[in-house]
């Protein structure tokens, strides 16, 4: 082999289809689009940030156009008593509704694997005795047509046989077809197998089945679409009490500013006299402006008697722990009314209580029946299995032997009701196995993640 042929083979080796397994079907419901879907809702969902308060707000205000003056406030709005543990609860709430209705996506991808999965080797079964019943009525059509020339011949055995071929025939291609669409539905979740190895040792046998049955199946909280009731039930009440508690909200806010003053720009009418003026006074700049305003036409201001207003420039003389300020403001809940909120979130818990033991009531005679109908089918599995069992031992064929020295018909009927036994045993098994993923998914076992084999772990 070349160079370029060992790199071709190589390049080409991963691309190899590998045998579809029971461990490549589980593991594909993980990377489901669905499934990752639903986590991310779940993640955004389960998602809290933590609220120190309900607004921080910054305030400014302008004293007068001047811009001599500004005053700076950092306002909070502090959550009200009994918030935060109201929003706690809700955060907990919407969690466990989001986890339960992520557990329930993927229940239900995982049914459906489960599902096509056993269908496909319990029809695989059928299809194998299917096959068996056809042999031994081809030859019971054989012994027919050997004996046609005797005189116990019975024309209507030999019709009987025939019609039996073509019902038999049928059920072959239905078969044919169930495993075909079967293998179809399988490769929409891994498209590139290239044989499908699964093992029905996979799957838990009959008394296992119903030793985890005996005492029944009690519903609770953990069960997904009651804990989704839950959830949503635990949301309603937490918010009626984050309503409740949003209403406590006796500080309104508290604000904590800070009043600048520019002194640059800070002027002020200020009533002069004479003295304040002259040439000792501190405003002599402005006595020609307190001349005019006072009309004195002295050449000695000090001559002249009387205050005048004049603008002047004017200081801050404020202790730097006077430009602080603080702000608050204090609810009255005495004037306001809540009874019809209250009235209002009494209703809504109701409300949320009846769904919740409605859905619970749903659910839990959904799983009796499904037990029931399991152990129906079991006690009929047993029937069915102990006659087949009896005649595989060969008890009936010797006393068909000892009975008839070995008519051929008669043992081939005792074969025939064998396999009809098994025919039937498995199409009960096919019934128990679809009935009891059923019950696997209400009780949520389908929901847990990092198990193998959700089928033999048993409703625990």
């Amino acid at each position: 082999m070349n160079r370029f042929a060992f790199i071709s083979l190589f390049v080409a080796a991963p691309l190899i289809a590998a045998p579809l397994t029971w461990e490549t079907l589980i593991k594909s419901a993980d990377d489901d689009v669905r499934y990752q879907a639903s986590k991310k809702r779940a993640n955004i969902a389960t998602s809290r940030n933590t609220k120190l308060w309900d607004k921080l707000e910054f305030r400014y205000k302008l004293d007068g156009f001047s811009f001599a003056q500004h005053d700076f406030e950092l306002r909070v709005t502090p959550k009200a008593f009994g918030e935060g543990s109201a929003d706690r609860a809700h955060y907990e709430a919407q969690m466990a509704y989001a986890n339960a209705q992520l557990a329930e996506d993927r229940a239900i991808l995982l049914y459906d694997r489960y599902e096509r999965a056993i269908h496909y080797l319990m029809r695989k079964r059928i299809n194998a005795l299917n096959q068996e019943l056809y042999q031994i009525n081809s030859d019971r059509i054989e012994v027919l047509h050997i004996k046609s020339g005797s005189a116990n011949f019975n024309p209507q055995d030999l019709m009987s046989a025939l019609e039996k071929e073509a019902s038999i025939r049928a059920a072959l291609i239905s078969d044919s077809n169930s495993l075909q669409n079967s293998e179809k539905k399988l490769r929409r979740w891994i498209p590139d197998f290239e044989s499908i190895e699964l093992d029905s040792s996979w799957l838990p046998t009959m008394e296992d089945i119903e030793s985890w049955l005996k005492d029944g199946v009690e519903v609770n909280d953990n069960f997904p679409q009651v804990a989704m009731a839950k959830g949503k039930m635990d949301s309603e009440k937490a918010r009626a009490k984050q309503d409740v508690a949003s209403r406590r909200d006796y500080i309104s806010h508290i604000g904590i500013g800070y009043s600048m003053k520019v002194e640059s720009l800070m002027k002020k009418y200020k009533d002069l006299d004479a003295y304040d003026i002259s040439g000792t006074g501190v405003y002599t700049d402005y006595a020609d402006e307190w001349k005019e305003e006072m009309g004195c036409e002295a050449s000695n201001v000090t001559l002249c008697d009387g205050y005048a207003s004049i603008l002047v420039p004017d200081k801050d003389s404020r202790q730097t722990k006077d430009k602080f300020f603080l702000n608050v403001g204090v609810k009255l809940p005495f004037f306001d009314s809540n009874k019809d909120n209250d009235l209002r979130n009494q209703v809504a818990d109701l409300d949320a209580e009846g769904d919740y033991m409605q859905k619970s009531r749903d659910v839990s005679v959904k799983v009796n029946r499904l037990v029931e109908q399991i152990n129906g089918f079991l006690a009929q599995w047993k029937v069915q299995k102990d006659f087949a069992d009896k005649v595989k031992a060969g008890n009936i064929f010797e006393q068909f032997a000892k009975d008839a020295g070995s008519e051929p018909l008669l043992l081939l009927r005792a074969r025939e009701s064998a396999v009809e036994s098994e025919l039937n045993a498995a199409k009960l098994e096919t019934d128990i196995y679809d009935l009891y993923l059923e019950l696997l998914q209400y009780a949520g076992q389908l929901s847990k993640e990092g198990v193998q084999n959700h089928l033999v772990g048993g409703l625990k």
